[in-house]
């Protein structure tokens, strides 16, 4: 796969360039088919191998902040790159003749691959997008109440403080435990804000800031029995563990494609369980659809077209790797250095080590050192790359690996900060 190639378009006539599908195995993927098995986790000669097969990888710096969005695959860069050419080239022509046949077929296969109808599946820009759609679809009245963490994402919170402006809702801010031991110490936050007024809760299944995976199916089942709505963040655990939408015991998920599922930046999807479609007003004007239509609520206009068509090569991917050995690959990989980097001095870490409570993202603070020196003395000793995030009281500098990162660069890290503590 010649990167250089694709991005020049050397020998390619653009008008002939294919739509790029799943249908088409692409030829790196179909290779590796067999190479899988359930004994690679810690196999990094294999990994060594995979990353410089699939990943253009850096050479003046060592990413570990994969979470703002993700390193599309080579597999799934090219046939973004081929897309873009042939809608660009066959313009009108392709939208309104072929692309309606090809967005169908990549809903149903993007909803089979979520475990969902493809009657509750609508793709959007990102999760923020899906959500705000879930969120202000729904019918809000002065004086009702939503529950939510100051460690939901803020453009979610800023979301509701809107609402707090313009319907008069009223916002129940909760502290979820940074370390908690049970689901328990959990649900006791939410249940003890509940009161008759209480209309929702928005709960993030992973938490963006620390990686810390909520139990949200448990949340679900306790307070949707009275009446409260469930709205789940998923924009972080989509891809990245493995899971099914409707397993979450929600009506309305929003979740991010170019995160962890590895599309081009411009993607997300909403679920809305097919008997709640009606309850939601369209965010965008919308008169035409049927009111248990989902499609009445994506009247936004045109989407990145090469974006969506794009879908199909992720999803292949995703499926070669598979979820399971995604997920137990990049809860290594944060395993391998939160397991080291907690023994050293001053150092501690954010999340919660058991295996059910957190994946790839992890998060750490040095005490006595403010984090903004912590990531510039990291960088400025091993060129590794990470960010800071702001919890409710605390700054903590947030670690992201991602399948191409090796244990070799976690040891570089792990010197850097050995270095600092």
């Amino acid at each position: 796969m010649d990167r250089r190639k694709v991005l020049k378009g050397l020998g390619l006539a653009a008008a002939s360039l294919p739509f790029i599908s799943a249908n088409a195995p692409r030829p790196g993927i179909t290779e590796y088919q067999h190479l899988f098995n359930d004994d690679l986790t810690a196999d990094e000669k294999f990994w060594k191998k995979f990353r410089k097969d699939f990943y253009d990888v850096p050479k003046d710096f060592i990413n570990l902040e994969n979470g703002y969005f993700g390193v599309q695959p080579l597999p799934v860069f090219e046939a973004y790159i081929k897309n873009i050419e042939r809608v660009n080239v066959n313009s009108s022509r392709y939208l309104r003749t072929k692309y309606s046949d090809d967005f169908n077929s990549i809903v149903e296969d993007l909803s089979s691959f979520t475990g969902i109808d493809s009657g509750e599946a609508l793709i959007t820009r990102n999760a923020t997008e899906a959500l705000n759609i879930a969120i202000q679809g729904l019918n809000w009245n002065e004086g009702d109440e939503v529950i939510l963490s100051g460690q939901d994402y803020y453009s979610m919170i800023e979301t509701f403080e809107m609402l707090e402006k313009q319907k008069g809702i009223k916002i129940k801010r909760i502290k979820i435990p940074l370390l908690p031991q049970t689901d328990e110490e959990i649900l006791v936050s939410y249940e003890n804000a509940i009161t008759p007024k209480t209309k929702a809760i928005l709960v993030t299944h992973m938490i963006h800031l620390t990686g810390q995976i909520m139990p949200v199916k448990k949340i679900a089942d306790r307070f949707r029995a009275q009446g409260i709505e469930i709205i789940v963040d998923a924009a972080h655990s989509f891809a990245q563990v493995d899971f099914k939408l409707r397993d979450l015991g929600a009506d309305f998920v929003g979740v991010n494609l170019h995160k962890w599922f590895g599309n081009p930046l411009g993607a997300g999807l909403l679920y809305v369980n097919k008997d709640r479609v009606k309850d939601l007003r369209p965010l965008f004007g919308d008169s035409g659809d049927n009111e248990n239509d989902i499609r009445k609520l994506g009247h936004f206009g045109t989407l990145s077209v090469p974006t969506v068509i794009t879908i199909p090569v992720a999803l292949e991917f995703n499926q070669m790797v598979s979820l399971p050995r995604k997920e137990k690959r990049l809860r290594y990989l944060q395993n391998y250095w939160t397991s080291q980097a907690k023994d050293l001095p001053g150092v501690m870490i954010t999340t919660p080590s058991d295996s059910n409570r957190s994946c790839a993202i992890a998060s750490f603070k040095i005490e006595g050192m403010e984090t903004k020196e912590v990531i510039s003395k990291l960088y400025e000793k091993t060129k590794v790359f990470t960010v800071i995030r702001y919890l409710e009281d605390q700054e903590v500098v947030r670690v992201t690996p991602n399948l191409y990162n090796l244990t070799g660069e976690l040891d570089i890290f792990l010197d850097g900060l050995k270095s600092i503590t």
